[in-house]
């Protein structure tokens, strides 16, 4: 199927993309040359066996003047073959079927080709951002050793994402990421905490361990913003989709994104929050650059 291809409407001259299609009746060429029609196909009787059929004609109508168009929806060529198995009185027959396919797609399928195509850019784009690395924190108990894999991470990020490699201090890292406020200023106390606990003078506190809870999904979940709202932009979107309605696409990719999140950060229930906020003010954020 063309998913791209338009239907041009042969009265008004419109070209749309049908909402659906509905079905037809089939009809059936038998190999006495009868014709015999049923509704979507279907054909009760045993004794008909017909060489070629038409499986359904589809229906849609223009969305401008409302002129009714019938396609023909598949075509479909049965050719008997005969198998012969490992003994020679073992011999059975099937119908091979040849489909022409449909050269239009409906408005699901459209929606579905450029929501696939946006996907996996997404994918591509967590794969790179190494999801996994952050996710396995998870695994890890002790909290101390829990932030020194996280900003073991972090460093890495800054390394090979900023050009960071020769320098060495954290806090400058944390600053060039350019953080949200309230994201910088926990994650620059915890790195504090984290060097205070190396040297052997702190002690976590209950608030600390809240944070620690806290962080890694909130620090993940920007990374995602970060690196895929220039994908989710409608701006950026192909042309010749722009018939896609944007309500649409962007329940595909809250429902494509909640799915991904809710699976990764399944060990910790408290995340859910956070999930739902950073899905609602996904598009909120796009909507105001």
């Amino acid at each position: 199927m063309n998913a791209k291809q338009m239907i041009n409407c042969p009265a008004c001259k419109m070209k749309f993309i049908p909402r659906t299609f509905y079905p037809d009746e089939a009809i059936f060429s038998t190999h006495g040359g009868k014709k015999v029609s049923g509704f979507n196909g279907y054909i009760s009787s045993k004794t008909i066996k017909p060489q070629e059929v038409i499986l359904s004609s589809w229906v849609t109508y223009c969305p401008s003047c409302n002129y009714i168009l019938r396609f023909v929806k598949e075509i479909v060529r049965k050719e008997k073959i005969i198998a012969q198995k490992a003994t020679s009185q073992d011999v059975s027959e099937k119908y091979n079927s040849y489909y022409h396919g449909f050269p239009y797609g409906d408005y699901s399928q459209h929606l579905k080709t450029i929501t696939n195509k946006v996907k996996g850019k997404i994918e591509e784009e967590l794969e790179e951002l190494n999801f996994s690395a952050w996710e396995n924190l998870y695994s890890i108990d002790d909290n101390f050793k829990f932030l020194v894999r996280f900003f073991a991470n972090l460093e890495n990020y800054c390394d090979s994402k900023l050009g960071m490699e020769n320098d060495k201090n954290m806090t400058n890292k944390i600053k060039r990421l350019k953080l949200p406020k309230d994201i910088e200023i926990t994650i620059m106390q915890l790195n504090n905490i984290k060097d205070g606990i190396v040297k052997g003078d702190y002690e976590l506190s209950g608030d600390d361990e809240e944070n620690i809870n806290k962080i890694l999904v909130n620090f993940v979940l920007y990374l995602i913003k970060k690196h895929i709202q220039p994908i989710i932009n409608k701006k950026q979107l192909e042309k010749g989709f722009k018939f896609i309605s944007d309500e649409d696409f962007e329940l595909e990719i809250k429902t494509f994104l909640g799915n991904y999140l809710y699976s990764n950060f399944n060990n910790d229930p408290s995340s859910n929050k956070q999930i739902r906020l950073f899905l609602n003010d996904l598009y909120k954020e796009i909507d105001i650059e």
